[in-house]
């Protein structure tokens, strides 16, 4: 058994053991304190593709992450390192802060002590032992496939990410909770030219351990090459649109990531604020976060609160059944803790828990999305990323959006790409907006969301 296949192993133990003598210094020498200790030990490996050349990077974090309160005032402090003298030196600056903050905040709840767990993801031995050579081969392995695919490819760019480790947090309520992770994702981005014009494609892979990478390079080449072939749209107004997964999945994402997070919701920054029970979207329309998917690289056994991970409902046939919330804003809104306290996204000891999804979720239909497109008769499939949709307005839900790889809809074909198309519309309509769910269930980075026909878009090209 080699030595990263015993340490990955032993990581429950060996990071319980490290907070319960923490949570013992801080008891005492701190007895009037509460304490919560989170530590985190993770590799990486991060390889890069840019201009013809390839990097690989060995990274990951090892620390420690300590709130300390007395009378409802919070101190926290991070130390690098998880060795004792890490673990109490972060106590020890935790308390101080903790006495320097002038107001006590009356709706701290104190720390869970959930007694639940939810469960780990699927736990690959691959991402143990690669390497970097193996690393550098599979990312040479999609340049060659893409320059090879056609003459006019002119550059292939792209990251991965190849990860295992894991974290656990102990608090003075007597809670001890840990969770591990392998998982390995990467995405290609391939230009092509012809003449004056320049058009890229893209592919990716994902999941809890080494995703096989063959193929990326064509497909991104492919998708590069055929947008070559685009012309003007040359319409404008309101129209149909099939979005497919990754346009769908972004679109939706954009729209839940304000609307239903519970610091939003207490804050009243969200249309969604008081609109539980109430109809938000087409019926039959079913969305969840999910934190719980086997085959997810986000999956974890409890949140970075040490709350158990579970499948949340957010809208069920149409109608808006809950926000997502972590202990503070829980207590806040005098609701139930959803378990969606995220530390830094991918979980980082030098970050306070805040509210984030794990896995935004759609119940397919049964249709692909040519049969949408069938079924719209006239329009535009829309394709991939949308730039722009980051810049949205949140908190009105009017976005404005550009599609740079799109398809003519005619006579219910998919027919030639067209150039750069601008869509318009409203997140928090768009639910309302849907009329009809395609039938994939592949996970991409933007969660599990098959694609979307939607009709009321505004659209420029």
């Amino acid at each position: 058994m080699s030595s990263n296949k015993v340490q990955f192993d032993g990581l429950h133990d060996e990071l319980r053991s490290i907070i319960d003598r923490g949570l013992k210094y801080a008891k005492e020498r701190y007895p009037e304190f509460q304490h919560e200790i989170y530590a985190i030990n993770t590799r990486s490996l991060n390889i890069s593709i840019q201009a013809g050349m390839v990097n690989a990077v060995q990274g990951g974090q090892v620390g420690i992450g300590v709130r300390s309160v007395k009378n409802k005032k919070l101190g926290f402090t991070s130390a690098s390192g998880i060795l004792d003298e890490n673990v109490n030196f972060a106590v020890d600056n935790a308390v101080i802060l903790s006495k320097t903050i002038p107001d006590f905040d009356d709706r701290w709840p104190g720390f869970i002590d959930h007694p639940g767990t939810g469960k780990d993801g699927v736990l690959e031995d691959d991402v143990l032992e690669y390497t970097a050579e193996q690393a550098v081969n599979a990312a040479n392995g999609i340049f060659q496939e893409a320059k090879g695919y056609d003459e006019r490819i002119i550059s292939v760019s792209g990251n991965a990410t190849i990860s295992y480790g894991g974290f656990a947090l102990g608090n003075s309520e007597g809670l001890m909770k840990s969770s591990r992770y392998t998982a390995g994702g990467g995405t290609a981005q391939i230009s092509a030219k012809e003449g004056d014009k320049t058009k890229n494609g893209s592919d990716y892979r994902m999941g809890r351990g080494v995703p096989d990478f063959t193929g990326v390079g064509i497909q991104g080449a492919k998708e590069a090459v055929t947008l070559l072939d685009s012309e003007p749209f040359g319409r404008t107004g309101e129209m149909k649109l099939v979005f497919d997964n990754i346009a769908a999945g972004q679109t939706v994402a954009t729209g839940l990531a304000n609307s239903i997070n519970g610091k939003s919701v207490v804050e009243g920054r969200t249309i969604w604020a008081d609109k539980i029970a109430d109809q938000v979207g087409i019926e039959g329309l079913y969305i969840y976060d999910d934190g719980q998917i086997p085959e997810d690289p986000n999956m974890q056994a409890v949140d970075g609160e040490g709350f158990p991970r579970a499948k949340t409902p957010i809208i069920e046939n149409g109608v808006l059944k809950s926000f997502l919330f972590d202990n503070y804003y829980a207590n806040a809104h005098g609701s139930e803790n959803t378990g969606h306290a995220n530390r830094g996204g991918q979980q980082s000891y030098e970050a306070l828990p805040n509210i984030g999804s794990s896995t935004i979720t759609l119940n397919p239909g049964n249709k692909s999305k040519e049969q949408l497109a069938e079924e719209i008769g006239e329009g535009v499939l829309v394709t991939g990323s949308l730039t722009g949709m980051g810049h949205s307005n949140l908190i009105s839900g009017d976005f404005s959006v550009v599609s740079p790889s799109s398809f003519r809809i005619e006579n219910g074909e998919i027919g030639k790409p067209i150039d750069s198309i601008t869509i318009a519309g409203n997140l928090y309509k768009s639910f309302n907006q849907i009329i009809g769910i395609g039938n994939e269930t592949d996970l991409t980075f933007m969660g599990k969301i098959p694609s979307i026909a939607y009709e009321g878009f505004t659209v420029s090209g």
